[in-house]
């Protein structure tokens, strides 16, 4: 992509982001905090308004809130001047993840890279919400909390960008406004320099226990080894000696270790998955910036808007990150339940309004996500014995928090808000050990998606609030006692370092800067030139082989050409609706289409509405031998569009359905 399309985009988004929270910055009082929750707030109105009347992939609007956000930025250039360092914050953070994206921008099958990027495709598209389900043609994409993804589409909307540069400017966009919370909380909580940048590292860069456990228990730790293995599937293949001793104390005989993996901020920030887990860690931050600015000063009308603003966060917590809703609820409910101790009852009329105004601008969303088939699979269930974490290997997770924890029994500023935040860990450590969510996974994964995504939200929330708080207080125990126990996992920053110089050495150099995405899978020229060509023809459902219960390749072509599927990954599908028997139907019956023996094929896909079906390479098999029973049994309806081969031993390119001319 050249150079400066990207800076013309970024400026663009820069000035409207600016826009929006210099807008909010007439109710609320801290400018991080504005600049955050004026984006939240345009778009959650945005997603209200779009469940009555969609505004097209290309609302002209950006003439308009560009001009708007200039005059915002000329008036207010002295609040500007004065919050230059959190810009600054905000800019680190935006451009740490861009530096990671423009490298590595590939959206494959790897991970949750190319569901994603499906969900923001289906926003795009600008229809009355919810949006068609892309992947499962022609049913709306209703059953996954994905507001998240409406932000990304919506941006790429205003700005006139494609899929791709959305997916990964959201990415950026998140990255900078975590980074800018992360530092307005530790920053009130704490005043020493030195503090502020370690718990700000130690978040943004470093990593839990096991960062620095790797590094004495393993022959090379990379952070795909840290965080996925060590302390959960506790057998690995690059532990030394001392750490294949460890494993053995840790596992019981006859019972296969649990997979229990953790994925701390600093990963999921560079990782490339445009993932839940990001809004997750950005209302963990919002909820723990807006405390912190209520117990340092906040007063009158201000500290009612931040309680509004704060009880916001749990419905919003729902339709952007369900998993760690229960634990945004805990901290928030809490929160509110402390200050009517202390005496402050005005505050849960505060929270109601917020919580229901919230939630009211979600009720069109909600009335159908409730209804959906994800409720089949959420289930809080009781940890098993057998599936308990191992002490040992709890422990080289959490040894820095557990520290910090201790260590805040020893601070004796702002004694009731320690003691608040002590019993809260300390309720969702133990509400994380002794409930899992029982969904699609079973067998030694059963806590897999549990702890991947609420370890590392307890342990983040920990560090922005007792570490900050160590770190300012006066008490050397505490300051330096935290400051000990947070250096040694920057050391996984360094891993981070070795992880992206060694991928660097790895990928194509044309690879890099295409933040379409679609490298991986174009680099073959008529591949490229095909969904090039498939992208300029009408919309239509697409046909494409090779799916099966994983991640594959398939049915990326049809992605990046912008066109819907009859089906994507199946196994995806199926975690999303529970088990709809249509899906795996339609797999095995694109199968035996593909294989030639599908019965009236034809009529199958009149049946099915589909308009276009792909042959690709991984479809010549067999000397192409398959090639003719398709054709012949569809080429009366369907008229192949030749790209490449002989149509004999080779043959790629695609059918087009052939439609009735429309009506004069």
């Amino acid at each position: 992509m050249p150079l400066v399309f990207l800076s013309l985009a970024i400026a663009a988004l820069w000035i409207n982001l600016l826009g929006a929270g210099l807008a909010a910055r007439r109710f609320v009082d801290s400018y991080p905090i504005a600049r955050v929750v004026g984006v939240i707030a345009v778009c959650l109105a945005c997603f209200f308004v779009e469940h009555f009347v969609g505004w097209g992939p290309r609302p002209p609007l950006l003439p308009f809130t560009t001009a708007i956000s200039i005059f915002l930025i000329w008036r207010d250039r002295t609040v500007l001047r004065v919050n230059l360092r959190a810009e600054v914050l905000f800019g680190l953070g935006f451009f740490y993840c861009l530096m990671w994206r423009f490298t590595f921008p590939n959206i494959d099958d790897t991970g949750e890279k190319m569901p994603n990027l499906m969900m923001i495709e289906a926003y795009m598209r600008g229809t009355r919400l919810p949006p068609p389900d892309l992947w499962l043609s022609p049913f709306r994409g209703n059953c996954y909390y994905s507001f998240q993804h409406y932000g990304a589409a919506l941006l790429g909307r205003l700005i006139g960008v494609g899929p791709g540069v959305s997916y990964h400017l959201a990415y950026c966009t998140l990255a900078g406004f975590i980074a800018l919370l992360v530092g307005a909380s530790i920053c009130r909580l704490c005043a020493w320099p030195l503090g502020r940048w370690t718990g700000i590292l130690a978040l943004l860069v470093g990593g839990s226990g096991t960062a620095v456990a790797a590094h004495v228990l393993l022959v090379r730790a990379f952070p795909v080894d840290v965080v996925r293995f060590l302390g959960g599937a506790i057998i690995h293949e690059f532990a030394n000696p001392l750490g294949q001793s460890v494993a053995s104390w840790m596992t019981t005989p006859g019972v296969v270790p649990r997979d229990l993996p953790m994925e701390p901020l600093s990963y999921v920030l560079i990782n490339g998955d445009y993932h839940p887990p990001l809004a997750g860690f950005l209302l963990l931050a919002l909820a723990t910036a807006l405390i912190a600015a209520q117990s340092t000063g906040a007063e009158g009308r201000q500290r009612a808007v931040n309680h509004v603003l704060l009880a916001a966060t749990i419905p919003i917590a729902f339709i952007s990150n369900a998993w760690v809703f229960p634990l945004q609820f805990l901290l928030v409910a809490g929160w509110f339940a402390y200050r009517f101790l202390c005496g402050e009852r005005r505050c849960l009329l505060a929270g109601l309004a917020g919580a229901c105004g919230a939630a009211a601008l979600e009720y069109p969303y909600l009335i159908q996500f409730t209804q959906q088939a994800i409720g089949n699979n959420v289930s809080i269930k009781w940890t098993a014995s057998e599936d308990h974490t191992p002490w040992l290997g709890w422990m080289m997770v959490f040894w820095p928090v557990v520290g910090i924890m201790v260590l805040s029994l020893f601070n004796r500023e702002r004694r009731s808000l320690t003691l608040f935040f002590l019993i809260v860990w300390i309720l969702q450590l133990a509400v994380t050990e002794l409930f899992y969510n029982h969904d699609v996974y079973g067998g030694v994964w059963n806590r897999f998606n549990s702890t991947l995504k609420w370890w590392s939200w307890v342990y983040a929330g920990i560090i922005l609030t007792l570490g900050a708080m160590n770190l300012g207080s006066k008490s050397r125990v505490c300051r330096y006692g935290t400051l000990i126990l947070l250096l040694p996992v920057l050391i996984f920053g360094v891993d981070l370092g070795r992880q992206f110089a060694r991928d660097l050495g790895k990928i194509p150099k044309e690879t890099v800067g295409k933040l379409a995405g679609s490298m991986w899978i174009d680099r073959d020229p008529v591949i490229k030139d095909l969904i090039i060509l498939l992208a300029a023809r009408p919309d239509g459902v697409t046909l494409e082989s090779g799916l099966v219960l994983a991640n594959t390749e398939s049915p990326a072509v049809t992605l990046f050409a912008g066109k819907q599927s009859l089906l994507g990954w199946p196994w995806h599908e199926t975690t999303w609706r529970g088990p709809f028997l249509e899906i795996r139907e339609r797999q095995l019956q694109i199968a035996e289409f593909y294989q030639g023996t599908l019965p009236d094929s034809l009529s199958w896909l009149l049946h099915n509405n589909v308009k276009y079906v792909l042959w690709l390479p991984r479809d010549n098999v067999d000397g192409n031998s398959r090639y003719p029973l398709v054709s012949d049994a569809i080429s009366s309806r369907y008229f192949w569009h030749h790209m490449y081969g002989d149509n004999r031993n080779l043959a790629i390119g695609y059918w087009q359905r052939i439609d009735d001319p429309p009506a004069r």
